[in-house]
């Protein structure tokens, strides 16, 4: 087919919490089987908050790869110190050699906090034990706000004789997992679904976002359903868990929507393409932003001295 011209991509995650960072890189076509990634050393990126230059972002050499590890796909460019703050604008433009001007830009939200939690432990139908958190917002009114939900927890467990004491010799096995998908119950991430997709195919919420469409300046109890077996202290075992709301910008949220659609589709031959959302002008990618609120869960003490630990998956 005709030939396409590759494009600029730019990705940057806005968050007040980091220094501003920029990944650079070029598009190619699919099937191009002689692509290999390079490193793009010479491009001016260049950072803009409210419409004034603030400065040249630098580029920063990538650690070598592994022996069996592919090149580095994206050329990371990163500010001397600059942190987003929220309510301002900001705005990446970068310019490659022989390319013409990409740019995009996003608003950094204001910060929506977890106003409290409360928890409560029930017992299934399937016989397992779950825990169910209520995580209560209030959405601001005076314009549409975004959202995205995410749930992480780290667990130790004994696997020593509990009928023995506790010994010092046996380790506690410690695990991570992200559990955002206890999520999947709550009617903002997950709408009921009135009738069946064309054939048959539901698109899930991969990024659990949500939009205040319906809480519109209201206080809302966000629900979490978390398998959960209670730990025993007296073995030193712990569950913690992290709880985050972040506030999205549109472009991030719209961006999400639209990737998560296309990742569940893009084998599918049946469904039409869903092409992925960019805010890149003369390029590819997406400038977004989040601000987080987060609570904590502690259910015993983590880490303690004199206990072993060894961590699992």
């Amino acid at each position: 087919g005709e030939k396409v011209d590759p494009k600029t991509v730019i990705y940057c995650m806005l968050d007040p919490d980091s220094v501003i960072a920029v990944s650079i890189s070029k598009s190619h076509a699919v099937f191009d089987i002689k692509y290999e990634p390079q490193q793009i050393t010479d491009a001016v990126v260049l950072l803009y908050c409210d419409g004034e230059l603030v400065e040249t972002l630098t580029y920063v050499v990538p650690p070598p790869p592994c022996e069996y590890c592919p090149p580095t796909p994206h050329s990371r460019y990163v500010s001397q110190g600059t942190r987003p703050v929220p309510g301002s604008t900001y705005r990446i433009e970068a310019e490659l050699p022989g390319m013409k001007m990409a740019s995009g830009e996003t608003k950094l939200p204001q910060s929506v906090p977890i106003l409290g939690i409360d928890t409560t432990e029930i017992l299934t139908g399937w016989g397992v034990m779950q825990m169910i958190v209520k995580v209560r917002i209030s959405d601001p009114a005076i314009e549409d706000n975004f959202y995205r939900l995410t749930a992480n927890r780290i667990d130790g467990v004994y696997y020593g004789n509990k009928e023995e004491p506790w010994s010092p010799e046996i380790p506690v096995t410690v695990f991570q997992e992200d559990c955002s998908y206890s999520s999947y119950d709550e009617p903002l991430i997950v709408p009921q679904q009135e009738e069946e997709d064309l054939f048959g195919m539901y698109i899930e919420n991969r990024y659990y976002l949500f939009s205040d469409e319906l809480i519109a300046g209201k206080n809302y109890d966000l629900t979490l359903k978390i398998p959960h077996s209670w730990p025993d202290p007296d073995f030193y075992e712990f569950s913690h868990f992290n709880i985050r709301l972040e506030s999205v910008s549109s472009e991030l949220y719209l961006y999400l929507r639209s990737l998560s659609a296309h990742q569940q589709t893009k084998d599918n031959f049946l469904t039409e393409p869903v092409l992925v959302y960019t805010n890149i002008e003369n390029g590819l990618g997406v400038v977004g932003a989040r601000v987080s609120s987060a609570v904590n869960i502690e259910i015993g003490e983590y880490p303690v001295n004199g206990v072993t630990y060894q961590y699992g998956f």
